[in-house]
């Protein structure tokens, strides 16, 4: 399960159950981000597939304002 912790505006912290991974940050285009310190390793899928879900979570909110400042937000 990936839970995050709001360090500061627009920084979080990512867990993987107990273990610290990165953070979501907030970039220039206004979406959060992951970025890792881990210089080496791999991922599973399943993990990626979990980081990429919260991710997705918590940008959901901001994709749709911005769809629908576009006009592509039906």
């Amino acid at each position: 399960m990936i839970t995050t912790v709001n360090t500061t505006p627009g920084v979080y912290k990512v867990y993987f159950n107990q273990k610290f991974l990165g953070i979501f940050a907030v970039q220039d285009d206004g979406y959060l981000q992951f970025l890792t310190d881990e210089p080496s390793g791999y991922w599973s899928s399943y993990a990626l597939r979990l980081i990429a879900d919260k991710l997705d979570e918590m940008n959901k909110e901001w994709d749709e304002q911005v769809k629908k400042d576009i006009g592509n937000g039906k």
